[in-house]
């Protein structure tokens, strides 16, 4: 698992650094729709060992991976599972009174990334 989350987080750091404007609304994906928010108890575990390896690589690994790649790498890796995910970008201000921007994924009711301080983002858009 940690190999695949490796891989995962350098193609979403790639895409992150060099996508902008359109191009990277396009890897967003599409708007989310009804997304089924029911998962077996396989698919919980495989999003909590997803979760697992890119929340300990983004931190401890040689890239460090800010929320939005990390959200974009578990993605990948959900849906090569097969399991449904929704990735939400969110609005809100910062410890320091700033405004900032946070990313997350959710897979049912389980947040496998960016669960750290992200009721203080407003959701502004859900993708799948």
């Amino acid at each position: 698992m940690l190999a695949q989350a490796a891989g995962a987080l350098l193609r979403a750091n790639i895409r992150v650094r060099l996508t902008r404007g359109a191009r990277l609304s396009a890897a967003l994906g599409e708007p989310a729709g009804a997304v089924d928010a029911t998962l077996s108890p396989a698919q919980m575990a495989a999003a909590r060992d997803v979760g697992w390896a890119v929340e300990l690589l983004a931190v401890r690994g040689p890239l460090r991976t800010a929320c939005l790649g990390q959200a974009l790498a578990a993605r990948t890796l959900l849906q090569q599972r097969q399991i449904p995910c929704v990735l939400t970008l969110g609005l809100g201000r910062r410890a320091d009174g700033k405004l900032g921007a946070h990313a997350w994924l959710r897979a049912g009711e389980y947040t496998v990334t960016g669960g750290r301080g992200r009721t203080a983002f407003s959701p502004l858009a859900e993708f799948q």
